[in-house]
């Protein structure tokens, strides 16, 4: 019953989806947030399979875009606005104190924006690449970006804001293994899913009309299987570092924003590491 609770609690704090409820961060959220991977697994197979059907009927380019705007509209941009005030906040000048306060102003400066820019350019310019494995790399993507939230909570310090105290004061690395247990199950069974649907897509006709073929993934295949779990490690582990780092020399510690911006880079990270696989046809 607590896991369930703590589902819903996740999906409320995590996406605009009506769930309805009145969470206490500390009480409800904080000490479940290992549970943030199936949130991205939901994320990643509603917004690959619109993308799949947008790839029927539009440019790849566009469907990049437009799948990367209905991916935001899930989240509410709740991350997408811890990614500007990260940028906002990096590119202030002074202590650690005024940086944070920066970081809280609601204007948006030229840090924030072009960060926010680059990172949201890139995302969806790599989303409209990936059109022939487009369900592994937006699952992986999203499961590594709830994932790395739960990370850097659980290994990181805290900048004593009061949006990132309850998440790090609750997680330590028990929940960093249970997270990652789960995030490698998820991963597995997308890798089950797509194969359900290669078997069924080629004798359906509904769904060869409505959906576009994807590259074909086995449990089988061990080699492939063990470069999506490797894109998997290093695409959270690079950006985990990078704004563990940024975080502890700008704001001497982690806020609620920087745990967004993480949500945000870590996403970009592994779409172009399994893009980069998958021109090489390796995934």
């Amino acid at each position: 019953m607590g896991i369930i609770k703590g589902i819903k609690n996740c999906f409320s704090f995590l996406t605009r989806f009506p769930i309805g409820k009145e969470i206490n961060l500390t009480e409800d959220l904080a000490p479940k947030i290992w549970i943030f991977p199936f949130v991205g697994l939901v994320l990643g197979l509603i917004s690959s399979f619109v993308s799949l059907i947008l790839f029927k009927f539009l440019p790849s380019f566009l469907v990049g875009f437009i799948t990367l705007g209905f991916l935001l509209l899930m989240t509410g941009v709740h991350h997408t606005d811890g990614l500007i005030d990260f940028g906002d906040g990096l590119m202030a000048m002074g202590t650690p104190e005024r940086k944070i306060e920066v970081m809280h102003n609601v204007a948006i400066g030229a840090g924030g924006f072009t960060l926010g820019f680059i990172v949201l350019a890139l995302t969806g310019l790599a989303i409209s690449y990936s059109m022939n494995f487009i369900i592994i790399a937006l699952v992986l993507s999203e499961i590594g970006s709830k994932f790395n939230m739960v990370a850097a909570c659980s290994v990181g310090k805290s900048a004593n804001t009061k949006m990132a105290n309850p998440f790090l004061r609750s997680n330590t690395k028990k929940h960093l293994v249970f997270s990652l247990s789960l995030s490698i199950g998820l991963i597995f069974f997308t890798i089950f899913l797509i194969m359900i649907f290669n078997s069924i897509y080629s004798d359906i006709i509904f769904l060869r009309f409505l959906f576009s073929p994807v590259n074909e993934i086995s449990l089988w295949n061990f080699a492939q299987v063990v470069l999506i779990l490797i894109i998997f490690l290093i695409g959270t582990i690079i950006p985990l570092l990078i704004v563990l780092n940024l975080a502890s020399r700008n704001f001497n510690g982690l806020t609620g924003d920087c745990l967004g911006a993480l949500n945000e880079i870590t996403r970009v990270f592994i779409l172009i590491f399994i893009l980069t696989f998958g021109a090489l046809n390796l995934v």
